[in-house]
């Protein structure tokens, strides 16, 4: 294509394959910058920016508190000096109000030339720390070393047929699901969870599976209660101060709390489904396209989180580059009905 195109995206890889320049939006600094290069450019270069600019503002602040460190004291051996001067000579005024003056006026010299030095300092702004999402997924107790099975599973929805499908998920199991819109990765996971029966075939749920789920239409998080009312109604053990403590960890503050969850925009309601995978315990963990609606650092910080989860793990996905940073060991692919693994 010879024409410029402006893309905006949060799937690093697309990016990363496709662009020349990033134009960076930073809320937090209130400034646009563009970076050239490319998008693992633009990453290393804005880092690079990033420690320039904290660098700058603590030798700054570091030699501000030198200078006005120094200046109390000037001050304090100022008031000290009259002090001394007045107690080796109580009885003569003369010699004492000379003293004062001349050691009084000296230390202010310096003073003001402190101060001085002080005004001079060209002024660096300290940046602005970005709200980070950071945040754990909840453990619950080990599950069954088998937690769900399909067994020639067939099922029907309208024309589209998934299956027959024979499948087993074991603890630990980091599985990652692809496949093109519409080839059944959503209906396979109710499936697998026993939220739908197969028309033939078995599907059986393992012991002591505890699961925590995003799914793809954050379903959890819909109607007209307000988000703090759903979110309690969710974990009943959580007091309500607890419960909008965890959401303000999320970006959830005062405004977002009571407001009806079906207002409350997409990335919105998203972290507040992460916020309730970090209240409530899983061993296994059921991921349908959770970066859709997230920011970038968001995402990071998801995979991250899912780093340190040791609990099983079913990621639904069309972001490459969050199913290589999650370290999947087995993957899944999906088409016309019928699943692959590699």
């Amino acid at each position: 294509m010879r024409g410029g195109v402006v893309l905006v995206s949060h799937d690093r890889e697309f990016l990363a394959r496709t662009v020349t320049r990033v134009l960076e939006l930073d809320l937090a600094q209130h400034t646009n910058t563009v970076y050239g290069g490319g998008y693992e450019s633009y990453l290393a270069e804005r880092e690079v920016a990033r420690r320039h600019r904290r660098e700058e503002y603590e030798e700054y602040a570091e030699r501000k508190a030198d200078l006005q460190a120094r200046a109390r004291t000037q001050r304090e051996w100022s008031s000290q000096g009259v002090r001394n001067a007045m107690r080796k000579n109580p009885d003569n005024d003369k010699v004492r109000r000379r003293a004062a003056s001349e050691s009084s006026e000296k230390q202010a010299q310096k003073v003001r030339q402190m101060e001085s030095r002080i005004a001079r300092l060209e002024e660096v702004v300290e940046p602005r720390k970005e709200w980070v999402l950071e945040f754990t997924i909840g453990a619950a107790p080990r599950s069954s070393s088998v937690v769900a099975t399909l067994n020639d599973a067939v099922l029907r929805q309208g024309e589209f047929v998934l299956g027959p499908v024979s499948l087993q998920v074991d603890a630990g199991d980091r599985i990652g699901i692809t496949g093109p819109n519409g080839a059944g990765k959503s209906t396979l996971l109710r499936m697998l969870l026993g939220r739908v029966a197969p028309d033939s075939g078995s599907a059986t749920l393992g012991a002591s599976v505890q699961i925590g789920e995003i799914d793809q239409a954050r379903g959890l998080f819909t109607g007209e209660q307000a988000l703090a009312e759903r979110f309690e109604g969710l974990v009943p053990e959580f007091a309500t101060a607890d419960v909008r403590t965890l959401l303000a960890k999320f970006g959830l503050r005062a405004d977002h709390v009571g407001r009806a969850v079906d207002d409350l925009s997409p990335g919105e309601r998203t972290r507040a489904a992460l916020a309730l995978l970090q209240a409530k315990g899983t061993n296994v963990l059921v991921l349908d396209e959770p970066t859709n609606h997230l920011d970038l650092a968001a995402i990071e910080q998801l995979e991250s989180a899912l780093a340190s989860y040791d609990g099983a793990l079913l990621l639904v996905t069309h972001d490459r580059r969050m199913l290589t940073n999650v370290n999947v060991d087995r993957r899944w692919r999906l088409d016309g009905g019928r699943v692959s693994e590699s």
